[in-house]
């Protein structure tokens, strides 16, 4: 950092401050430090390098120590400050990014950050994920984009715990749907099957082959996948941080929630005709109502 000599015989420091040399003062200063290569204005570099010449610049502005530091080591200091705080805010952005992906709950979080509770805890990473670039070099979401995307995944969570506990419920229909000897015929002979298929005829200038509708085969997958769960679960996952009966739920929830999705299908009689299955049909209806009456308390 330039510097000029003032009138009372100290050092000023260039009037355009500048990161780099700010750094530089500190990490030079600092006995047996190694000197970084290159300072990236993206990363101040490790608190190790100008750990202990900052403090004890502050040490001095404490009066413990003496000679009084420099201006230039004052306003260096000043704006490491700065830094160090982007620094540690981009870094506690990443580690609740890692504690999520161990899945530690938001209220473990909340505690070990000293909010008051997991909605703070959500906020908090919510205010810092504002203020950093994704690692793909894209911008991030605007703030009413992370509180919408914030919102879904807590809706999504909301619906895989009515799922489950209604899960009995949802496998029972499940069952009974995915048990109709005729049911892929039933759906590509559906009104939106058959328009559908006009549309790609009238976009082809050859007749297109007949291509079934993918959701009958995956809801007997997903009914298949089920019982094998019910059967022989998968054993129970110990990381150290959750119950292992907890991670055995969030299996099930996953599972119960698709289910749940596939016979949304079948709702609709655009998308099947089940006249001649009266009680599955009412039994499918009621579901899905009372499903999206839970959706809309939770709004």
């Amino acid at each position: 950092m330039k510097t000029t000599a003032n009138s009372v015989g100290t050092q000023r420091p260039d009037t355009q401050h500048n990161r780099a040399r700010a750094w530089a003062l500190l990490t030079e200063n600092t006995p047996s430090a190694r000197r970084l290569p290159r300072y990236d204005s993206g990363s101040p570099g490790r608190l190790m390098d100008i750990a202990r010449t900052y403090d004890r610049i502050c040490l001095r502005a404490e009066g413990v120590l003496q000679p009084d530091a420099t201006e230039s080591e004052i306003l260096a200091a000043l704006l490491a400050i700065r830094m160090l705080r982007e620094k540690l805010d981009h870094d506690e952005l990443k580690l609740i990014t890692l504690a999520r992906t161990k899945r530690v709950t938001w209220a473990r979080i909340a505690e070990w950050q000293e909010l008051s509770g997991r909605q703070a805890a959500e906020r908090r990473h919510l205010q810092l994920s504002r203020a950093h670039t994704r690692p793909d070099g894209t911008a991030p979401h605007t703030q009413n984009e992370r509180v919408e995307y914030a919102r879904e995944l807590r809706s999504r969570r909301a619906e895989r715990q009515w799922a489950l506990k209604h899960a009995a419920r949802i496998r029972r229909v499940a069952r009974q749907l995915a048990a109709i000897e005729d049911l892929q015929q039933r759906v590509d002979g559906s009104h939106e099957a058959l328009i559908m298929r006009a549309i790609r005829e009238s976009d082809s200038k050859e007749k297109p082959r007949q291509a079934p509708l993918v959701w009958p085969k995956a809801l007997r997958e997903c009914v298949a996948e089920d019982e094998r769960f019910c059967n022989s679960p998968l054993p129970p996952v110990d990381d150290g941080l959750d119950d292992p009966d907890w991670h055995r739920q969030q299996q099930e929830a996953d599972i119960v929630h698709r289910l749940l999705g596939l016979i949304g299908y079948a709702v609709n009689p655009r998308n099947i005709d089940l006249s001649d299955l009266p009680d599955l049909g009412d039994a499918i209806s009621d579901l899905q109502n009372d499903s999206q009456q839970a959706a809309k308390v939770r709004h």
